[in-house]
């Protein structure tokens, strides 16, 4: 976590530490908070294919790695949600039958809100 503080607050010249607001306290104020998007060419470095083949060559190694005692699979960084995903493109999303009812009905909870807006707008 230190090395994302320094990159997106301290090296900006940003917020950083406890200078950096909440995400999801109030949410009608603007956040106090810095990003930094660092974007890669691999051509720089070898080849666009080499590392497409490279990084293809990562995921199936870890997908042969042993799982641990109680799991099933060793899946690399957002695997089992691109899984989630085609399974919930085939069968439907999973939802609570009270949130699913809500959303189907025709009640408006507008005094929920602060904004006294469904959408929080």
């Amino acid at each position: 976590m230190m090395m994302i503080d320094v990159l997106s607050g301290v090296l900006l010249g940003l917020p950083f530490g406890r200078q950096v607001s909440s995400m999801y306290d109030d949410l009608h104020a603007g956040r106090n908070l810095g990003q930094l998007h660092i974007v890669i060419n691999p051509n720089f470095f070898s080849s666009s294919e080499l590392f497409r083949q490279h990084l293809s060559q990562t995921m199936r190694e870890l997908n042969a790695i042993t799982p641990a005692p109680g799991f099933n699979q060793v899946y690399y960084p957002g695997q089992d949600q691109d899984i989630k995903q085609r399974k919930a493109a085939v069968e439907g999303i999973e939802i609570v039958d009270d949130i699913y009812q809500y959303l189907i009905s025709d009640a408006l909870y507008n005094t929920s809100y602060e904004t006294k807006n469904p959408f929080a707008q």
